[in-house]
């Protein structure tokens, strides 16, 4: 017998209804990002003010499937991401590009779509304000690499991270930023 399943739905976040999911966007953070094969510590408070400085100065959607919160990304101007090194690239309009702060998809539903339509459907927002979406990985998450290789990213940049794993210990993770254009560039 086939089980149903409940489709998933994406809804804009913004400061308005932010307060009524922040507790859930929060627990998906910690959920997401120190647990499993990349976990690593992070202080429950810093992430709160990350989430919500973040929801403050960019845009973001949510996924749910059913009435469980499956999946968030968040975007803000890439002009103000402090570790883009921007003397490496400097091809990339930073003043006009987005840039894909936080992707976060619940454990137990990856491998369902999920980050696929959050990244299809912030493009294609971003594509009427944005000519350009830069997004930031860890060299060795594969899936994600995968994902947006598939969307169109490319490598640009990287940088070295000082993290802490849940144990304490410290180590470094290497990042690397994707490029996407959206629109051709603006003709002369």
């Amino acid at each position: 017998m086939n089980e149903a399943v409940d489709p998933m739905r994406l809804y804009s976040l913004n400061e308005i209804n932010y307060p009524k999911f922040r507790s859930q966007i929060i627990h998906l953070y910690l959920h997401a990002f120190a647990t499993g094969e990349q976990a690593q510590y992070i202080d429950p408070q810093q992430a709160e003010s990350r989430l919500d400085e973040l929801v403050k100065r960019g845009m973001g959607l949510m996924a749910f499937v059913g009435d469980r919160l499956a999946g968030v990304v968040l975007g803000m101007p890439l002009q103000q991401d402090r570790e883009f090194p921007v003397y490496e690239v400097p091809g990339t309009a930073v003043d006009t590009s987005l840039y894909i702060a936080e992707l976060m998809v619940h454990a137990d539903l990856r491998g369902q779509g999920i980050a696929t339509a959050l990244i299809t459907e912030m493009l294609s927002r971003a594509a009427e304000t944005h000519t350009d979406v830069v997004i930031r990985v860890w060299d060795e998450n594969k899936p994600a690499l995968s994902l947006y290789h598939k969307l169109g990213f490319h490598p640009v940049a990287t940088i070295t991270q000082t993290k802490k794993h849940v144990s304490g210990e410290s180590f470094e993770m290497r990042k690397i930023y994707l490029h996407k254009h959206l629109l051709p560039f603006p003709p002369a």
